[in-house]
């Protein structure tokens, strides 16, 4: 099968659980003998649309997009009218007939124009999209208001003016997508602007009391109404939805009238590394988090729960891009790790005794708590993690509602009795192991061709 991805790009320029699953599904897939091709959004120079032909990516065709839509990531967006620009769709046209897909897997709509999925349309190939955010429907791509609270209802664009206040800027977001960038993203100098940009825009934000509110206007949210509209209708020419989870699944049917299938997704590091555990009461119960220090990832609203237990026979360890200063906490009961790389993994879950993934928005998938399953470690999620798809409620993982005082009840009980995770530790190893890669990529190519 001829197939064409569309993703944000390859590493090390671009990394995360969406850029991790789409390499190696592609990987995967030339190992089985597809011919493989990624399109991408890259940076902007003078002139129009254009597509340019890039450097192989370890055996993938690798293609990029000039002048493509702005992609705002995480940072929002602060001027709608900038994400939806008309081109020429022979541009489209010719560069499809010229590698003949049978296939597009759309990962991301983020710098992608409508006539891309129109020539596709026009020439008959199918189109299948992978549910690893919400962008589209929300241009903060989480689903989560300037308040901090799930947003089901964006008031005819009212509130996105709100939260997307401190969203990036055209001019930067040209800057983010620019060849230089490219060197210079992972210095130091780079991660530490990042970092204390997203530690300001969290206070201003998230502050309940003195949120920095845009006047509201009306001419604006009616932007922020056209932008949804556009991608709405990009939505309604994808052939087929790939739900990496119930939860996404209950998110776009909100939206769209849509068909698709749920398929839980994995990465190619995942691998069967589960052992028994042996748990002691008298000894800190180890609870680890691993993501950035976010309020959207459920990092405060896991501490305030801890803090419920203070003095308790816990300890929790932080691995991601974060740093003390970050937090109030006391060295008794935390400790930060700082940035981890996959092969970290095994290392770090021979250390703790459970995995807590707090998410607060509606987690589309949670590739961590699959990471934790497959060393035989127990995870607790919330309900809005898309991972409770694939745990038992108290038998593989525990379940909680996103509530402070369950969580902390939740959390006192473990303490207390650490046989509940002796018990969740043997049923992981009694499961069997599911989630390899290649039993993935067999799944796809069957959805590709049939739908189900």
């Amino acid at each position: 099968m001829n197939i064409l991805h569309v993703s944000l790009g390859v590493p090390p320029f671009r990394t995360g659980g969406l850029t991790k699953y789409s390499v190696d599904l592609m990987l995967m897939q030339l190992e089985k003998q597809h011919k493989v091709s990624l399109l991408y959004p890259g940076s902007y120079h003078l002139g129009g649309l254009g597509i340019s032909r890039k450097r192989d990516f370890q055996g993938i065709n690798v293609y990029e997009i000039i002048n493509p839509l702005l992609v705002p990531l995480l940072g929002g967006i602060k001027e709608p009218e900038s994400f939806r620009k008309s081109v020429n769709i022979q541009v489209y046209l010719k560069f499809l007939s010229d590698i003949r897909p049978e296939t597009i897997h759309f990962h991301t709509l983020q710098g992608i124009h409508k006539e891309f999925l129109q020539a596709a349309k026009k020439l008959g190939i199918r189109i299948i999209y992978t549910t690893h955010d919400y962008f589209g429907i929300c241009p903060k791509v989480n689903l989560m208001d300037h308040l901090g609270n799930i947003c089901n209802n964006y008031d005819a664009g009212e509130k996105c003016i709100n939260c997307n206040a401190n969203g990036y800027s055209t001019l930067k977001i040209l800057a983010m997508q620019s060849e230089l960038y490219r060197f210079v993203k992972d210095t130091s100098i780079m991660r530490k602007i990042r970092q204390r940009e997203k530690s300001k825009n969290d206070h201003i934000i998230y502050e309940k009391e003195s949120a920095v509110l845009t006047e509201l206007n009306e001419t604006h949210a009616n932007k922020y109404v056209d932008l949804r509209n556009y991608y709405l209708e990009m939505f309604s020419l994808i052939d087929i939805f790939h739900f990496n989870s119930s939860t996404a699944k209950s998110e776009f049917e909100k939206y769209l009238n849509i068909q698709g299938k749920v398929i839980p997704i994995t990465h190619n590091d995942i691998h069967d590394s589960r052992v028994s555990r042996q748990y002691d009461n008298n000894k800190p119960l180890q609870i680890a988090y691993l993501g950035p220090v976010d309020r959207y990832k459920g990092f405060y609203f896991l501490q305030n729960s801890l803090n419920e237990l203070k003095g308790g026979n816990w300890h929790l360890h932080i691995y991601g891009d974060s740093a003390k200063a970050d937090v109030d906490s006391d060295s008794n009961h935390y400790t930060f790790h700082g940035r981890y790389q996959h092969a970290d993994l095994s290392s770090i879950f021979k250390k703790i005794d459970i995995l807590i993934v707090p998410s607060i928005w509606k987690e589309t998938f949670g590739f961590i708590g699959l990471e934790a399953l497959s060393h035989g470690v127990p995870i607790m999620i919330s309900e809005h993690v898309g991972l409770q798809d694939i745990i038992t409620h108290g038998e593989t993982g525990i379940i909680f509602k996103a509530d402070e005082k369950e969580l902390s009840e939740q959390i006192s009980a473990i303490i207390e009795n650490r046989e509940i995770l002796s018990k969740m530790n043997k049923n992981i190893l009694n499961h069997d192991f599911v989630f390899s890669m290649q039993q993935h990529t067999n799944q796809m190519i069957d959805f590709y061709t049939t739908g189900v």
